[in-house]
């Protein structure tokens, strides 16, 4: 048990979560149902555990140096060499499940966005391009999805919402850890850009984002579009306001979930 429980921790399971559901729910906006979309959400929750895995067990060392006794490897409930071996299987395993479910086209662009994520584990997390697997593996999402649904290529816009959603995310995620990153020099997008400039961008983006979105909506949707630009305002609000020291980053968040929501309803 203790041994699962390890696991679990080590996949990143909010993340890892998110993200499934995020793709799932996007799924069914586009027309997937039973059994399909049952065999999505398996696809995406796999391919989720080989990047979660992957990443903690290529961290291991530096996790152990760092002392940081929230991972499962530094505490020696797992270890990395299991960590590997599990992430190669999963990887393996939602790889043929990418083909299997979305077909050719759309099963290679989600076999490509896990080929960023890997990329980002092994390669680009400690440099100041972390930020491009995420924009590249959340805009190869809608494609995934909409030419594994009916062969028809995804919206513009879903596509560049989906690569400002990635990318916004990144930064947000790293805001909390940003002074322990920087102690034990993991470098990175947010690292290198710095607290203050990592909020700004992320704000700028979440902002073109949500223009995107209500533009598109404001035809069919002007309720979807009013809720979008309200929802951004408060998430700033929030976000400026809070005495709370992760005020900005729950904030951000918030802004990313309205965001989420407002491309699910609108495709």
């Amino acid at each position: 048990m203790r041994s699962l429980a390890a696991f679990i921790r080590a996949c990143h399971p909010g993340p890892t979560v998110a993200v499934t559901l995020v793709i799932t729910a996007f799924g069914w906006s586009v027309g997937w149902r039973l059994p399909g979309i049952l065999l999505l959400l398996v696809t995406v929750l796999i391919g989720q555990l080989s990047v979660g895995w992957s990443n903690d067990a290529f961290d291991a060392h530096l996790d152990a140096v760092s002392a940081r006794a929230g991972k499962p490897t530094v505490v020696a409930h797992v270890t990395a060499r299991r960590l590997w071996i599990g992430a190669i299987v999963a990887l393996a395993s939602s790889v043929a499940l990418s083909w299997l479910v979305a077909g050719l086209i759309g099963g290679s662009l989600h076999v490509f966005a896990l080929a960023m994520a890997w990329l980002y584990n092994l390669r680009l997390s400690r440099t100041s391009w972390s930020w491009l697997p995420y924009a590249l593996a959340f805009g190869a999402v809608p494609g995934f999805v909409s030419y594994g649904f009916d062969g028809q290529p995804p919206s513009w816009w879903a596509t560049a919402c989906f690569a400002i959603i990635g990318v916004s995310a990144h930064l947000a995620n790293a805001l909390p850890d940003l002074e322990l990153d920087v102690a034990a020099g993991r470098g990175g997008s947010a690292v290198r850009l710095g607290r203050r400039r990592s909020v700004l961008v992320c704000w700028t983006l979440l902002a073109a984002g949500t223009a995107i979105l209500a533009v598109v909506a404001a035809s069919s949707h002007w309720w979807i579009s009013g809720g979008l630009v309200g929802g951004f305002l408060a998430a700033v609000a929030f976000g400026t306001r809070s005495p709370m020291r992760s005020g900005m980053f729950v904030g951000i968040i918030l802004a990313v979930v309205v965001d989420v929501v407002a491309v699910v309803a609108v495709t």
